[in-house]
């Protein structure tokens, strides 16, 4: 019994010791708010190997580190063509991302049937998740 308290103590004096402030942000860190105000494309209308220009409005309360994913124009296997998956440092407020897409070059070859489609975008930081989702139409 007296091994296990020796231990013990011997964590506790480790843990306080390197202990950091950086723990104590992460500790803090649970009122975060994220929100994916805005989701845009530079067009509703797209044809083959056009580039799509991607933008998100994503609002942080906090200087923090959150996985973006932006996913979507599902082709006939139910795979997503688009699907981008990266970390990203965000400030205080609003921060601004844009990516680019070059839209497949054929539509039959692709596997994809033209029509309407959806591209999600979803920002996540420990428990706080926003997501959003957006129409475009290909067209051949």
């Amino acid at each position: 019994m007296i091994g296990i308290s020796v231990i013990s103590i011997v964590l506790i004096i480790l843990l306080v010791r390197n202990f950091t402030p950086s723990l104590l942000m992460t500790i803090h860190s649970s009122s975060l708010e994220l929100e994916l105000k805005n989701l845009t494309t530079d067009k509703q209308v797209y044809h083959s190997n056009e580039m799509m220009n991607i933008t998100l409005d994503v609002y942080s309360s906090e200087d923090v580190e959150a996985i973006v994913k932006v996913f979507g124009i599902k082709d006939k296997r139910n795979n997503y063509r688009l699907n981008k998956e990266e970390v990203r440092n965000f400030t205080i407020g609003t921060n601004i991302i844009s990516y680019s897409y070059k839209t497949p070059s054929c539509y039959g070859c692709a596997g994809l049937n033209p029509g309407v489609k959806q591209i999600t975008a979803i920002v996540s930081c420990d428990n706080t998740t926003t997501n959003s989702t957006t129409e475009i139409e290909i067209k051949s």
